[in-house]
Protein backbone atom coordinates (compact mmCIF):
# COMPACT_ATOMS: atom_id res chain seq x y z
CA UNK A 1 0.00 0.00 0.00
CA UNK A 2 1.48 3.44 -1.32
CA UNK A 3 1.94 5.65 2.19
CA UNK A 4 -0.94 8.61 2.97
CA UNK A 5 -0.23 12.33 2.29
CA UNK A 6 0.16 12.36 6.02
CA UNK A 7 2.55 9.89 6.52
CA UNK A 8 4.61 11.75 3.28
CA UNK A 9 4.13 15.43 4.70
CA UNK A 10 5.44 13.89 8.47
CA UNK A 11 8.92 12.77 6.63
CA UNK A 12 9.00 16.17 4.94
CA UNK A 13 11.72 18.82 5.44
CA UNK A 14 12.36 22.13 4.23
CA UNK A 15 15.57 24.77 3.78
CA UNK A 16 15.31 27.91 2.85
CA UNK A 17 17.92 31.28 2.62
CA UNK A 18 16.03 34.10 1.91
CA UNK A 19 18.03 36.44 -0.69
CA UNK A 20 22.02 37.03 -0.05
CA UNK A 21 22.13 34.07 2.80
CA UNK A 22 22.00 31.51 0.31
CA UNK A 23 24.80 29.46 0.38
CA UNK A 24 27.16 28.59 -3.01
CA UNK A 25 28.62 25.71 -2.34
CA UNK A 26 26.89 22.78 -0.95
CA UNK A 27 23.69 22.86 -3.90
CA UNK A 28 25.28 19.32 -5.29
CA UNK A 29 24.70 18.31 -1.74
CA UNK A 30 21.32 19.53 -1.64
CA UNK A 31 20.11 18.30 -5.20
CA UNK A 32 21.02 14.59 -4.74
CA UNK A 33 19.04 14.93 -1.43
CA UNK A 34 15.97 16.93 -2.91
CA UNK A 35 14.55 19.42 -5.02
CA UNK A 36 16.43 22.81 -5.38
CA UNK A 37 14.45 25.86 -5.75
CA UNK A 38 16.93 29.14 -7.13
CA UNK A 39 15.85 32.99 -7.28
CA UNK A 40 16.71 36.27 -6.99
CA UNK A 41 15.65 36.41 -3.78
CA UNK A 42 15.85 33.11 -1.90
CA UNK A 43 17.66 29.33 -2.11
CA UNK A 44 15.05 26.40 -1.14
CA UNK A 45 15.32 22.80 -0.84
CA UNK A 46 12.98 20.45 0.45
CA UNK A 47 12.51 16.43 0.48
CA UNK A 48 11.89 13.51 2.40
CA UNK A 49 14.37 11.11 4.61
CA UNK A 50 17.48 12.09 5.59
CA UNK A 51 18.01 15.84 5.29
CA UNK A 52 21.84 16.76 3.98
CA UNK A 53 23.79 17.37 6.40
CA UNK A 54 25.56 20.89 5.51
CA UNK A 55 27.72 22.43 8.35
CA UNK A 56 28.33 20.01 11.85
CA UNK A 57 26.17 20.61 15.16
CA UNK A 58 23.82 23.48 12.52
CA UNK A 59 20.29 22.41 12.97
CA UNK A 60 19.90 25.01 10.10
CA UNK A 61 22.06 23.54 7.43
CA UNK A 62 24.33 26.14 6.92
CA UNK A 63 22.53 28.90 8.11
CA UNK A 64 19.29 27.82 6.46
CA UNK A 65 15.61 28.17 8.17
CA UNK A 66 14.49 24.43 8.79
CA UNK A 67 10.76 23.55 8.71
CA UNK A 68 9.30 20.19 8.92
CA UNK A 69 6.36 18.32 8.73
CA UNK A 70 3.01 20.43 7.83
CA UNK A 71 4.62 23.74 8.73
CA UNK A 72 7.34 22.81 5.74
CA UNK A 73 4.40 21.82 3.37
CA UNK A 74 2.57 25.36 4.17
CA UNK A 75 5.32 26.89 3.75
CA UNK A 76 5.83 25.45 0.11
CA UNK A 77 2.53 26.47 -0.53
CA UNK A 78 2.89 30.18 0.31
CA UNK A 79 6.02 29.88 -1.97
CA UNK A 80 4.61 28.45 -5.44
CA UNK A 81 1.41 30.49 -4.70
CA UNK A 82 3.50 33.97 -4.63
CA UNK A 83 2.43 34.67 -0.87
CA UNK A 84 6.07 34.90 -0.07
CA UNK A 85 7.69 36.89 -3.01
CA UNK A 86 8.60 40.09 -3.29
CA UNK A 87 5.56 40.96 -5.30
CA UNK A 88 2.70 39.33 -3.04
CA UNK A 89 0.68 37.12 -5.65
CA UNK A 90 3.41 36.87 -8.88
CA UNK A 91 2.54 33.99 -10.65
CA UNK A 92 6.72 33.54 -12.24
CA UNK A 93 7.53 31.69 -8.88
CA UNK A 94 4.79 28.49 -9.53
CA UNK A 95 7.06 28.00 -13.00
CA UNK A 96 9.92 28.07 -11.23
CA UNK A 97 8.63 25.68 -8.44
CA UNK A 98 7.48 23.21 -11.41
CA UNK A 99 10.88 23.79 -13.26
CA UNK A 100 12.80 22.28 -10.22
CA UNK A 101 10.51 19.24 -9.75
CA UNK A 102 11.36 18.65 -13.41
CA UNK A 103 14.95 19.23 -12.91
CA UNK A 104 14.97 16.86 -9.93
CA UNK A 105 14.58 13.96 -12.22
CA UNK A 106 18.14 14.52 -13.09
CA UNK A 107 19.85 14.54 -9.45
CA UNK A 108 17.10 12.61 -6.85
CA UNK A 109 17.22 8.94 -7.07
CA UNK A 110 14.23 7.54 -7.91
CA UNK A 111 13.08 6.05 -4.73
CA UNK A 112 13.09 9.37 -3.21
CA UNK A 113 11.33 11.05 -6.42
CA UNK A 114 8.71 8.35 -5.91
CA UNK A 115 8.22 9.53 -2.48
CA UNK A 116 7.99 13.05 -2.97
CA UNK A 117 5.79 12.82 -6.06
CA UNK A 118 1.86 12.89 -4.15
CA UNK A 119 3.24 15.60 -2.13
CA UNK A 120 4.25 17.91 -5.01
CA UNK A 121 1.22 16.99 -6.77
CA UNK A 122 -1.33 18.14 -3.54
CA UNK A 123 1.06 21.45 -3.51
CA UNK A 124 0.27 22.11 -7.16
CA UNK A 125 -3.25 21.36 -6.79
CA UNK A 126 -3.33 23.41 -4.15
CA UNK A 127 -1.80 25.86 -5.11
CA UNK A 128 -3.90 26.09 -9.02
CA UNK A 129 -6.71 26.43 -6.35
CA UNK A 130 -5.69 29.23 -4.48
CA UNK A 131 -4.74 31.20 -7.92
CA UNK A 132 -8.19 30.52 -9.41
CA UNK A 133 -10.18 31.31 -6.21
CA UNK A 134 -8.25 34.35 -5.30
CA UNK A 135 -5.38 35.38 -6.67
CA UNK A 136 -6.66 36.31 -10.32
CA UNK A 137 -6.16 39.36 -11.30
CA UNK A 138 -3.96 40.84 -9.03
CA UNK A 139 -3.65 44.41 -10.54
CA UNK A 140 -0.02 45.97 -11.46
CA UNK A 141 0.85 49.19 -10.37
CA UNK A 142 2.38 50.61 -13.68
CA UNK A 143 1.59 53.40 -15.41
CA UNK A 144 0.64 51.60 -18.60
CA UNK A 145 -1.71 49.20 -16.55
CA UNK A 146 -3.70 52.25 -14.36
CA UNK A 147 -3.88 54.45 -18.05
CA UNK A 148 -5.54 51.50 -19.81
CA UNK A 149 -8.14 50.80 -17.14
CA UNK A 150 -8.65 54.57 -16.78
CA UNK A 151 -8.98 54.93 -20.62
CA UNK A 152 -10.89 51.43 -21.12
CA UNK A 153 -10.46 51.46 -24.57
CA UNK A 154 -13.03 50.10 -26.81
CA UNK A 155 -11.74 46.75 -29.12
CA UNK A 156 -12.01 48.79 -32.32
CA UNK A 157 -10.05 51.59 -30.32
CA UNK A 158 -7.17 53.64 -31.91
CA UNK A 159 -4.96 54.75 -29.31
CA UNK A 160 -2.13 57.62 -29.63
CA UNK A 161 0.89 58.21 -27.69
CA UNK A 162 1.31 62.24 -27.66
CA UNK A 163 5.52 61.65 -27.10
CA UNK A 164 7.82 58.78 -27.30
CA UNK A 165 9.95 59.24 -24.17
CA UNK A 166 11.11 56.26 -22.34
CA UNK A 167 7.58 56.78 -20.41
CA UNK A 168 5.61 55.61 -24.08
CA UNK A 169 8.16 53.08 -24.77
CA UNK A 170 7.12 51.28 -21.33
CA UNK A 171 3.44 51.42 -22.18
CA UNK A 172 3.14 50.23 -25.36
CA UNK A 173 3.09 46.49 -25.25
CA UNK A 174 0.81 47.08 -22.27
CA UNK A 175 -1.73 48.52 -25.47
CA UNK A 176 -1.12 46.08 -28.09
CA UNK A 177 -4.43 44.48 -28.44
CA UNK A 178 -5.09 47.81 -30.15
CA UNK A 179 -4.62 50.16 -32.97
CA UNK A 180 -1.44 52.22 -31.73
CA UNK A 181 0.29 55.38 -32.79
CA UNK A 182 2.65 57.96 -31.96
CA UNK A 183 3.61 61.18 -32.45
CA UNK A 184 5.98 63.41 -31.10
CA UNK A 185 6.80 66.98 -31.97
CA UNK A 186 10.85 65.83 -32.98
CA UNK A 187 10.98 64.27 -35.65
CA UNK A 188 14.37 63.17 -34.65
CA UNK A 189 13.00 60.86 -31.75
CA UNK A 190 11.82 57.95 -34.46
CA UNK A 191 15.32 57.90 -35.87
CA UNK A 192 16.23 55.71 -33.08
CA UNK A 193 13.83 53.24 -34.27
CA UNK A 194 11.20 54.14 -31.39
CA UNK A 195 8.42 53.35 -31.66
CA UNK A 196 8.87 49.99 -34.24
CA UNK A 197 7.04 50.34 -37.21
CA UNK A 198 5.77 46.58 -36.89
CA UNK A 199 3.98 47.32 -33.62
CA UNK A 200 2.90 51.37 -34.55
CA UNK A 201 1.70 53.94 -36.55
CA UNK A 202 4.19 56.77 -36.62
CA UNK A 203 3.05 60.13 -37.72
CA UNK A 204 5.67 62.52 -37.95
CA UNK A 205 6.27 66.01 -36.55
CA UNK A 206 3.88 67.83 -38.71
CA UNK A 207 1.31 65.46 -39.05
CA UNK A 208 -0.24 66.38 -35.72
CA UNK A 209 -3.48 67.19 -37.40
CA UNK A 210 -3.50 63.34 -39.17
CA UNK A 211 -2.66 62.15 -35.96
CA UNK A 212 -5.44 63.93 -34.11
CA UNK A 213 -7.94 63.27 -36.58
CA UNK A 214 -6.86 59.13 -36.51
CA UNK A 215 -6.82 58.74 -33.19
CA UNK A 216 -10.28 57.50 -31.04
CA UNK A 217 -8.15 58.02 -27.44
CA UNK A 218 -4.99 59.24 -26.60
CA UNK A 219 -2.13 58.52 -23.75
CA UNK A 220 0.13 62.26 -23.18
CA UNK A 221 3.07 61.19 -21.96
CA UNK A 222 4.82 64.79 -22.40
CA UNK A 223 5.17 67.69 -19.17
CA UNK A 224 2.41 69.99 -19.32
CA UNK A 225 3.19 72.72 -21.51
CA UNK A 226 1.04 75.23 -21.80
CA UNK A 227 1.43 76.20 -25.84
CA UNK A 228 2.29 72.28 -26.39
CA UNK A 229 -1.16 71.73 -24.58
CA UNK A 230 -3.40 74.34 -26.01
CA UNK A 231 -1.99 73.06 -29.82
CA UNK A 232 -3.62 69.95 -28.83
CA UNK A 233 -6.53 70.63 -27.30
CA UNK A 234 -7.40 73.05 -30.57
CA UNK A 235 -6.97 69.84 -32.61
CA UNK A 236 -8.98 67.92 -30.66
CA UNK A 237 -11.92 70.42 -30.99
CA UNK A 238 -12.24 69.80 -34.37
CA UNK A 239 -12.79 65.41 -33.56
CA UNK A 240 -14.74 63.27 -31.80
CA UNK A 241 -12.01 61.27 -29.81
CA UNK A 242 -13.77 59.57 -26.69
CA UNK A 243 -11.11 59.42 -23.78
CA UNK A 244 -7.67 61.39 -23.10
CA UNK A 245 -5.02 60.59 -20.03
CA UNK A 246 -2.26 63.26 -19.38
CA UNK A 247 0.00 61.74 -17.37
CA UNK A 248 1.83 65.76 -17.23
CA UNK A 249 -0.86 67.31 -15.51
CA UNK A 250 -2.59 67.30 -12.00
CA UNK A 251 -6.32 67.78 -11.47
CA UNK A 252 -5.52 71.32 -9.63
CA UNK A 253 -4.03 72.97 -12.75
CA UNK A 254 -5.15 70.75 -15.80
CA UNK A 255 -7.39 72.95 -18.19
CA UNK A 256 -10.65 72.14 -20.02
CA UNK A 257 -10.62 69.86 -22.92
CA UNK A 258 -13.47 70.48 -24.66
CA UNK A 259 -14.74 67.92 -26.93
CA UNK A 260 -13.16 64.88 -25.25
CA UNK A 261 -15.59 62.45 -23.55
CA UNK A 262 -13.50 61.86 -20.90
CA UNK A 263 -10.37 63.26 -19.80
CA UNK A 264 -8.09 62.38 -16.84
CA UNK A 265 -4.52 62.97 -14.95
CA UNK A 266 -2.37 62.04 -12.64
CA UNK A 267 -4.64 62.43 -9.69
CA UNK A 268 -6.78 60.22 -11.48
CA UNK A 269 -3.77 57.77 -11.42
CA UNK A 270 -3.16 57.72 -7.96
CA UNK A 271 -6.08 57.54 -6.98
CA UNK A 272 -6.88 54.58 -9.21
CA UNK A 273 -3.67 53.22 -7.88
CA UNK A 274 -4.62 53.45 -4.10
CA UNK A 275 -7.78 52.29 -4.88
CA UNK A 276 -6.17 49.20 -6.22
CA UNK A 277 -3.55 48.78 -3.50
CA UNK A 278 -6.67 48.58 -1.08
CA UNK A 279 -8.25 46.27 -2.96
CA UNK A 280 -5.05 44.13 -3.48
CA UNK A 281 -4.51 43.53 0.12
CA UNK A 282 -7.42 42.97 0.70
CA UNK A 283 -7.45 40.08 -2.07
CA UNK A 284 -4.19 38.77 -0.54
CA UNK A 285 -5.18 38.80 2.89
CA UNK A 286 -8.19 36.63 1.74
CA UNK A 287 -5.72 34.14 -0.37
CA UNK A 288 -3.87 33.93 3.26
CA UNK A 289 -6.78 33.19 5.19
CA UNK A 290 -7.58 30.81 2.41
CA UNK A 291 -4.57 29.13 2.57
CA UNK A 292 -4.18 28.49 6.07
CA UNK A 293 -7.55 26.79 5.74
CA UNK A 294 -6.59 24.52 3.06
CA UNK A 295 -3.72 23.00 4.76
CA UNK A 296 -5.45 22.63 7.84
CA UNK A 297 -8.24 20.89 5.73
CA UNK A 298 -5.20 18.71 4.37
CA UNK A 299 -4.29 18.21 8.10
CA UNK A 300 -7.87 16.72 8.87
CA UNK A 301 -7.68 14.43 6.45
CA UNK A 302 -6.52 10.60 6.85
CA UNK A 303 -3.96 9.86 8.72
CA UNK A 304 -2.11 6.75 9.06
CA UNK A 305 -2.45 4.48 12.23
CA UNK A 306 0.00 4.84 15.18
CA UNK A 307 1.80 1.44 15.75
CA UNK A 308 1.92 -0.68 18.31
CA UNK A 309 4.97 -1.16 20.43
Amino acid sequence: MSPSLHALVARLWCLHWPGPRAPGGPAAALRSAGVVLDTCLRRLAFGIGPRPVLAPGDDGGAGGELSTGWAAYRFLLEVATGLQSAVPGETNVFGQFRRAWDEAARTLPATERALLGPVVEALRADTRALRATHLQGIAGGSYGSLARELLAPRRDARVLFVGSGELALSMLPLFRAFDVGAWNHRAPAFRAGWPPASACRRFDSDAADAAAAWATDLVFTTPADPAHDAAWRHRLGRTTPRRLVHLGERRADGPCWPGVAARFDLDDVFDLAATRELHRRRQLAAAARALAELVEARLAGPRPAACSA
